[in-house]
């Protein structure tokens, strides 16, 4: 048959599914825009048609062609929506990012379907796009429509209460939004997830002065410091009580999640009767006390155990709700290899932990990942698509059903991480070439020059590694901040702050990092070829360089720390350290002066706050081995001064603070 679309064609549709009737507008107003007639959509066509159909649900589909045209069926009707999605790729459409930047709809003369046939299906049930701050939830929308063209199946908020909102939306900012925001998800038929560390909301800080057993014990005396006594029977009430008023004020929400506090150790109850608990105990414990409150108001929701830092390895002695599921959230693996990477000793702990909580929660598993962590890396998410696909394909083959990509930062992006599209389409199918995948994102972004637009990636990604791959002895250094009186002697140190670590450890990362010149100015020199070719897209792809440029800022100015480090430890004269330090610091200034330009006045006092964290890393080098007494009593008042300044700032506390 000739599958060359007329005007005597028609999209067939007799299901009256809100998915499906979006599913068969979205295929009527793409192929149009490609240059096909106008299709009609009807209960049953006369003529040659393009048929919809779906079952009761499922995400697989197949498209098929017979003597009367094509058959597209969804196993639900969210597998329908997908089907039409690859029945566009296959005709040249192209969604590679949010937005007109990101999208291919090619002008055909003539709009001829496929004649060959595919039948799909993911590797992955649950694919979700986690939404962690207010910046990118403005963009809701945007990353809504393109979440679905990609595939993806869930949108989660992770939201925050109380507290900075730092790596979460604010509560209340989603509750201004899911009027708009809703809509959207239903069309689509995306499923909605919410929550984070909310547990501290559902045991009020307010009731210590007169409960104090509510609370949990540390050190012999009951704290309202974090996470609650999961013994207490008044407190398991409490909690009970307004976790239903939690999901009866939040009924859009499929899962939840209402995590305990998000630290690196303790937090957890001493009390004589949980003293023989761990802290996996402990947690399941409350969040099976969360379940049997939403088991009372809706038994087909679910809710999350977080399995985070200490309470990673799996619960011994308390087994789940039947409504509760895993997630497990490794943060401090080392994002140089996959997860299953046999030869990446610091990996294979959290390997460990996934079996072993797969085994405790009967099986299933979710993976929450840091791949658009802005925070984790800097501002600055490094390419992935080795890792991400090594993870993914790994992930599958250990029985894990969901995975998760939390989209958090200091800023809002100039060009959203590459990562997002290398998730979204290997969440699918990990077993896709990820180098393809990158071609295919050069291609719709720097049509004139993909090759070279792929050399920026590539040379940016190898260039990471230095930096990534981290030893034990360096992962064993994270700090939070709070943890000590005076940041100047003890920073904060996260996941990429190991200049620290023993000397023969530092030596060799220094060594590493100095090979990534060569990999940074091939990217430049790839750059300079993309923008020569560029026209149209040039704006896009100039925004797309500012955020390559900043990474290599930030690589170059990890580089010049690394060595600062590595020179005090070997002991340099102080007029070296000197110079060494003013080398660093000028790294440090180039990204300040990047912020000047590319971050938006709104946001930049919350994205300094963590760049100072940066400078009381120099700060500590200039404090023990170059500054005199009186210096380093000037260098406290100013640094203090700084952190007052930026905490003060009104923008700052409106961003931070505000419910």
């Amino acid at each position: 048959m000739d599958l060359t679309l007329t005007p005597s064609w028609a999209i067939e549709l007799t299901s009256p599914h809100p998915v499906a009737r979006f599913a068969a507008e979205e295929l009527r107003r793409t192929l149009q825009r490609m240059g096909a007639p106008a299709l009609s959509v009807v209960a049953q066509a006369l003529g040659p048609r393009i048929v919809l159909r779906h079952g009761s649900g499922g995400d697989a589909f197949l498209r098929a062609t017979d003597h009367a045209g094509m058959l597209l069926r969804g196993e639900g009707p969210r597998g329908l929506l997908y089907a039409v999605y690859d029945l566009l790729e296959a005709l040249g459409c192209r969604w590679v990012m949010p937005g007109a930047a990101g999208e291919v709809i090619p002008r055909l003369a003539q709009v001829i379907l496929p004649a060959e046939g595919v039948a799909d299906r993911p590797a992955l049930l649950r694919r979700s796009l986690v939404i962690g701050h207010d910046l990118f939830l403005a963009e809701a929308e945007a990353w809504i429509v393109w979440a679905a063209q990609n595939r993806l199946n869930t949108i989660f908020i992770h939201t925050i209460d109380h507290g900075p909102a730092i790596g979460a939306c604010r509560l209340a900012t989603w509750r201004r939004r899911r009027r708009a925001l809703l809509p959207r998800l239903a069309e689509r038929g995306l499923d909605l997830e919410l929550g984070g560390h909310h547990l501290r909301d559902l045991l009020p800080r307010r009731l210590f002065a007169s409960q104090p057993d509510l609370f949990r014990v540390a050190d012999g005396r009951h704290t309202p410091d974090h996470n609650c006594c999961p013994r207490n029977p008044q407190t398991l009430a409490l909690l009970r009580q307004h976790a239903s008023a939690f999901f009866t004020t939040y009924p859009e929400a499929q899962v939840y999640h209402l995590w305990p506090d998000d630290l690196l150790a303790g937090g957890w109850c001493d009390c004589p009767l949980c003293a023989g608990l761990s802290a996996s105990d402990q947690s399941l414990l409350v969040i099976n006390t969360l379940a049997e409150a939403l088991a009372a108001l809706r038994s087909e929701a679910k809710l999350s155990y977080l399995a985070y830092h200490t309470t990673a390895t799996a619960p011994r002695v308390v087994r789940p709700h039947p409504q509760v599921e895993a997630l497990l959230a490794p943060r401090p693996r080392s994002y140089a290899q996959g997860l299953g990477d046999p030869q990446s000793h610091l990996n294979l702990p959290h390997a460990a932990d996934l079996a072993a909580n797969r085994a405790a929660f009967g099986g299933t598993v979710a993976l929450f990942e840091y791949y658009l962590d802005g925070i984790l890396f800097k501002s600055s998410p490094p390419p992935l698509a080795a890792v991400i696909a090594a993870d993914l394909t790994y992930y599958r083959s250990q029985g894990v059903t969901s995975v998760y990509a939390l989209m958090t930062g200091d800023r809002p992006w100039l060009v959203p991480p590459i990562n997002a599209y290398l998730f979204a389409r290997l969440a699918w199918n990990p077993e896709q070439d990820h180098a393809a995948l990158l071609a295919t994102y050069a291609e719709v972004r720097a049509p004139r020059s993909p090759a070279a637009l792929l050399r920026t990636y590539t040379t940016l990604e190898r260039a990471w590694l230095a930096v990534l791959d981290r030893t034990p002895a360096e992962a064993a250094l994270r700090r939070e901040a709070g943890d000590q009186r005076d940041p100047v002697a003890l920073p904060p140190l996260d996941v990429l702050d190991y200049m620290a670590a023993p000397r023969p450890d530092c030596e060799q990362r220094l060594e590493r990092m100095g090979r990534m010149q060569a990999d940074l100015l091939a990217g430049q020199a790839a750059w300079d070829e993309v923008l020569h070719t560029a026209f149209g897209e040039r704006a896009t792809l100039e925004a797309e360089r500012a955020e390559w440029a900043l990474a290599v800022g930030l690589l170059r100015f990890l580089a010049l720390r690394q060595q600062l480090y590595v020179m005090a430890e070997r002991g340099a004269e102080r007029v070296v350290l000197q110079q060494a330090l003013a080398t660093a610091q000028a790294g440090l200034d180039l990204l300040l002066d990047w912020a000047q330009t590319h971050v938006p006045a709104a946001a930049r006092p919350g994205h300094l706050l963590l760049r100072t964290i940066l400078q009381l890393h120099l700060d500590q080098i200039a404090d023990l081995h170059i500054a005199l007494p009186w210096q380093r009593a000037t260098l406290r008042a100013r640094r203090a001064l700084l952190l007052r300044n930026l905490a003060g700032d009104p923008r700052l506390v409106w961003e931070l603070m505000r419910r």
